[in-house]
């Protein structure tokens, strides 16, 4: 006999709850179903349990042979035609399910464990042989980054930061001693596929190994923000719950009474971002407009921000209950009227975070998790490391009214900066005065204090506005120690501002301090959303690195 071919075997694994196999599939394809999927026969020699099923369609006529057909008639009787085949394989007392074709489209996804694959990624990958890995920043940006990495090399050398990103798929190798077998590269989503012979009992005894890698092994320290989004069951009752403070948090006194939560722990959860994104595989520069739909009611939006999409909904009739995240359509529109996406749920196009002290929640891609209780409680141990100066800076409020945004006037933020000297001998005003390096201009800080704090001042409006802010102290702290020309012009213009600030400004960047303003008894941390968070720690990191003293110092907005 010949040497057994290879398949690539796209691996799901069911929840646990799920006795049928069959429950897997969605209704339409179950025995009672309109298309039902056909058991197949099977012959003695597979795995006990093991059941196999198969159905083809035809899917009506390809668009290109619809075009072409004027001209080559032939390609009138062209049909697509789709296989599904699904294998629901036993491993240990699990049942993965086994997908070729379009199987995978047959499954019903909230009877997936969701993140399997990925959790066996973040445990058993050889990080220094990833190939592929594409992910979604869970802020404001929604970036989507899709990085190919070339044969057995590492995180590092390209330095990708995973924490923050909801990872959406990873391919590399395992480490050595996690698998035997020559698997080829594997890919992990929330399946997790790899070659192997086409030999049945040999994939279970894979999976099998797979099954205890997760529940045994602990995650690597590069993967492991893969581990600390946990998912949630899309028709689980927490998530219904959080889909109404969704609702209410979005739709404000348009919502419907239906949208108050009835658990009341969700019910007092404090929102802390709330956004409107597109997917991550719509492609943005030749969106034109984004299309809104409810029922006969049709709007476009301007621009990808809730502030317009509460604008379009304003011209709908009634009010909005939780249902409507998923009854209200969304579609880009390209500069030919013509759609540039499909037509997808409004909760698909949102980011959404909630919290409190002990638990927070995440919407993004129309996915809910939860964030790992042990990861959140690292994550303000070690934020609780950095100095808070509020009190030694002793900065005014922020008066909403009085820094409002005016037209033809200075910004609210040139304002309240404007008004911190007036009447202080030891604080300067910098933050007009940038100064070129390497072809840009740098604003060194907002405010320099005779203790060496460079200050650097912004309201909390988004998760946007605080990655500028870290960013902003970080850079300027980075070129005041590189750069030698810009050095040398800030403590000129320093010393042309205050002669008495000579000595601070020829020390600098010896501190760093992110000033923000914020609304009510909000604190500074640890009520920041998360990935302001994870963004804060990292320039906190660098900084450190660089032996800047980093700080915090927190304003009241009245």
């Amino acid at each position: 006999m010949g040497e057994a071919s290879k398949l690539r075997f796209n691996c799901y694994l069911l929840r646990e709850d799920i006795i049928d196999p069959q429950n897997a599939f969605r209704l339409q394809y179950r025995s009672d179903g309109r298309t039902p999927m056909q058991e197949l026969p099977s012959e003695s020699g597979i795995p006990n349990g093991c059941r196999a099923y198969f159905s083809s369609k035809k899917d009506g006529e390809p668009p290109w042979a619809r075009s072409l057909s004027q001209f080559f008639p032939h390609l009138g009787d062209v049909k697509s035609v789709s296989h599904r085949l699904v294998i629901f394989l036993p491993v240990g007392d699990r049942t993965f399910a086994v997908c070729f074709g379009y199987g995978s489209s047959t499954l019903e996804w909230s009877r997936i464990e969701a993140n399997f694959g990925l959790r066996f990624a973040s445990r058993a990958y050889n990080t220094l042989a990833l190939n592929e890995i594409r992910s979604r920043r869970i802020d404001p940006s929604a970036r989507t980054q899709s990085i190919q990495i070339p044969n057995r090399t590492g995180l590092r050398e390209f330095d990708v930061e995973l924490e923050g990103e909801f990872i959406r798929r990873v391919v590399g190798e395992l480490d050595e001693g996690v698998e035997t077998s020559d698997l080829g590269a594997v890919v992990a989503t929330d399946s997790i596929a790899f070659k192997l012979e086409t030999d049945l009992h040999e994939v279970q005894r894979v999976l099998e190994k797979m099954l205890d890698t997760v529940s045994q092994k602990e995650t690597t320290d590069e993967l492991r923000f893969i581990d600390s989004l946990e998912p949630l069951r899309s028709k689980s009752e927490l998530t219904a719950n959080l889909e109404k403070l969704l609702a209410q948090s979005l739709f404000g006194d348009r919502a419907t009474k239906q949208s108050t939560p009835e658990d009341e722990d969700v019910a007092a959860l404090e929102p802390y971002l709330l956004s409107f994104a597109p997917p991550d595989d719509l492609t943005v520069e030749n969106v034109h407009a984004i299309r809104i739909r409810r029922g006969d009611e049709v709007g476009d939006m301007d621009d990808m921000r809730i502030e317009s999409l509460l604008s379009t909904l304003s011209s709908f009739r009634g009010r909005f209950g939780p249902s409507a995240l998923k009854n209200i359509r969304v579609m880009a529109i390209d500069s030919d009227g013509e759609p540039a996406s499909n037509s997808t749920p409004l909760k698909n196009w949102l980011i959404f975070e909630a919290g409190s002290d002990e638990k927070r929640y995440l919407l993004t891609l129309g996915k809910w998790f939860a964030l790992a209780e042990n990861y959140a409680r690292q994550l303000d141990d070690d934020l609780a490391g950095i100095d808070d100066v509020t009190d030694l800076l002793q900065l005014k409020e922020w008066d909403k009214e009085e820094y409002r945004e005016r037209a033809g006037e200075i910004s609210g933020e040139t304002k309240y900066n404007l008004d911190q000297i007036v009447g202080r001998s030891d604080l300067v005003r910098l933050d007009t005065d940038t100064i070129p390096s390497l072809g840009r201009k740098i604003e060194a800080c907002d405010l320099l204090h005779a203790d060496g704090y460079l200050i650097h001042v912004k309201k909390y409006s988004d998760s946007q506005t605080l990655s500028h802010l870290f960013s902003q102290g970080y850079v300027a702290a980075q070129t005041l120690t590189d750069d030698s020309e810009y050095r040398h012009a800030f403590i000129e213009k320093v010393e042309g501002l205050s002669a008495d600030f000579a000595e601070v400004a020829s020390k600098a960047p010896q501190k760093v301090t992110f000033a923000i303003a914020v609304e009510g008894a909000r604190k500074i941390p640890s009520s920041l959303p998360t990935f302001s968070k994870v963004n804060l720690r990292g320039f906190v990191r660098k900084l450190r690195r660089m032996q800047v003293h980093p700080s915090l110092a927190r304003i009241q907005m009245l």
